[in-house]
């Protein structure tokens, strides 16, 4: 309806930025990558564009058939946060896409257009986490026993039921009872994995994926996710620049990390803003909020880690056999995940957290980790 509005300028321009797109994606970007990007401008106008130009070349390219399944769960993710820029079909021409930014509500402008083309004509390479749309095949197949490997939906969809709970409620004794049961499932659950792969002989197949992480308190943020990582057996590695962690481990355990990370952020940050006094102004308040999730972070990862040692005993009395005899499957799994992180990341260093830390928001943290402590069952 708006073809004969348009100028073959616009559409070029337009054309540019899905020419770019197909060049970005093959320097190691994805989808919820450039969204992160775009969101960080802190224009919303920009996050909207970016999400309507990403859509169209999901649609155009048929990703939403051939891409792998992470990439899909970004493209759908964006679709529910971006539903006016999800508007269109396959058949949708550049020319489409130019008249619905230029001209329907929210308006974008040429320039625009130009100016995020320009920036991802000049952004660097990534690590090529998943095959680039130029190896995507004319159709996915899903692989049965790759999927075997994959969390299974109706577990997580336990875990997320009982963590909801855990956030729901205003009690640290049931926000506890809820946590420490989500944690047991995931820990037996993935160590069930690793033994059924075990008993198959397949090696353990390892998957890398990025979570973005937005301001404020990013660095704290970053510590609580390298906690519950570590106590599950996958690693971390973080791009201070664009403010993006890379996880690397089986699907089942990055699942899982995904799952509880976003509970436990939930509720820490709930946590904090409680324990915070209400006289508290500026920076004092930055420098409270600050350790206390430095606190909280540090507390919650050592009762992780004797929450899955708990649920490692349980896993062999469950199977009749000895911890020594379940300890080597772990093991190989650890070995795999390492593999893979050195192959993707030859070259990491260490970066040490401030020595500069507010005491009582500090305690104040670790107290409130110790209510929601994740000790099995």
């Amino acid at each position: 309806m708006f073809d004969g509005e348009v100028g073959d300028a616009a559409v070029g321009v337009v054309e540019d930025a899905l020419s770019v797109l197909d060049d970005i994606y093959e320097r190691g970007w994805q989808p919820a990558d450039l969204i992160h990007v775009a969101r960080r401008s802190g224009d919303n106008d920009h996050h909207d564009l970016t999400a309507a130009l990403l859509l169209h070349h999901a649609r155009s390219s048929r990703a939403y058939q051939r891409a792998p399944r992470d990439w899909v769960g970004q493209l759908l993710s964006i679709e529910e946060q971006h539903p006016r820029a999800a508007r269109g079909g396959p058949e949708d021409s550049p020319r489409t896409l130019a008249a619905r930014l230029l001209f329907e509500d929210p308006y974008h402008s040429v320039d625009e257009i130009s100016v995020l083309t320009l920036g991802w004509r000049c952004a660097g390479k990534w690590q090529l986490l998943d095959d680039p749309p130029s190896l995507w095949p004319q159709q996915r197949i899903d692989d049965a026993d790759d999927g075997a490997q994959e969390a299974d939906p109706k577990v997580l969809k336990k875990i997320r039921g009982l963590l909801a709970k855990a956030e729901a409620t205003n009690f640290a004794e049931e926000a506890e009872i809820f946590t420490a049961k989500a944690q047991e499932l995931m820990s037996r659950y993935s160590i069930g994995a690793a033994m059924l792969a075990g008993e198959r002989g397949r090696s353990r197949t390892v998957r890398a994926r990025r979570m973005h992480l937005d301001n404020p308190y990013v660095q704290q943020k970053v510590m609580l996710l390298g906690e519950i990582a570590v106590a599950n057996r996958v690693r971390v590695v973080w791009s201070d620049e664009l403010a993006t962690a890379t996880v690397v481990g089986t699907p089942v355990d990055l699942d899982q990390v995904d799952v509880l990370f976003t509970s436990l952020l939930l509720q820490a940050t709930r946590a904090m803003q409680q324990s915070d006094s209400g006289s508290r102004k500026g920076g004092r308040t930055t420098s409270f909020r600050k350790a206390f999730l430095t606190g909280y972070a540090s507390r919650i990862g050592q009762r992780l880690r004797d929450a899955d040692a708990q649920a490692t005993l349980a896993a062999a009395d469950e199977a009749n056999i000895s911890v020594d005899d379940l300890l080597p499957v772990l093991a190989d799994t650890s070995a795999a995940v390492d593999t893979e992180f050195e192959r993707l990341f030859p070259v990491t260093r260490t970066k040490r957290a401030s020595r500069s830390v507010d005491a009582e928001g500090w305690y104040a943290g670790r107290s409130a980790a110790d209510e929601a402590h994740l000790s099995g069952g």
